[in-house]
């Protein structure tokens, strides 16, 4: 893919959700300048930031978008781990930044508006590409609190770091990183 190409596929994928994070994280990195970070708020922030993207690092290492349905990996015990990792990044970077507000305004988001436009938009498309297949795994796995037990007809397929990249995550995390690197500059300083 040329330089260019590549410049208008990027281009593509930078969304109002895309922005609307961005946005969100300069104004907690800006108000977590202006605090005095502790560890208490540092420590527990950075753990909660690291298991948000270690599930999403797993989930999209499962995922075969648009191929298959996918139900192994953590989509064996819960339907959306894309979206509870991007919840806990929120609430961890907001516990780095001792910022109440707006992990108050992440869980108000995410419950009010987002999971409920998402479950709307995603289930007409899976049933449309995987009919009933979709309809049974729809109603056995959750949406949010995980199963103790894996979804007995779950698939075969394995984590791969190749699907990884196909669903872009390893940006997702390079960010992520960016992100946790910010805070601890402003912690340590």
């Amino acid at each position: 893919m040329a330089v260019k190409d590549t410049l208008q596929y990027k281009l593509t994928k930078v969304t109002t959700k895309t922005v609307l994070a961005a946005i969100v994280g300069i104004v907690m990195f800006y108000l977590a300048r202006n605090k005095q970070l502790t560890a208490a708020w540092f420590v527990p922030g950075a753990v909660i930031t690291i298991a948000g993207e270690w599930l999403r690092l797993w989930a999209a290492g499962h995922l075969r978008k648009n191929k298959q349905l996918t139900t192994t990996g953590p989509y064996s015990y819960v339907k959306n781990p894309l979206y509870i990792g991007t919840l806990l990044i929120t609430l961890g970077y907001s516990a780095m930044a001792v910022n109440p507000w707006i992990m108050v305004a992440g869980f108000v988001w995410f419950f009010i508006y987002y999971a409920p436009y998402k479950k709307k938009q995603e289930n007409e498309k899976l049933i449309g590409s995987f009919g009933e297949a979709w309809k049974v795994f729809d109603a056995a796995v959750p949406d949010y609190l995980p199963r103790f037990t894996p979804y007995p007809g779950r698939g075969t397929n394995r984590w791969s770091w190749e699907v990884v990249k196909e669903n872009s995550e390893h940006e997702t995390a390079a960010g992520v990183l960016v992100g946790f690197a910010v805070m601890l500059y402003l912690f340590v300083r």
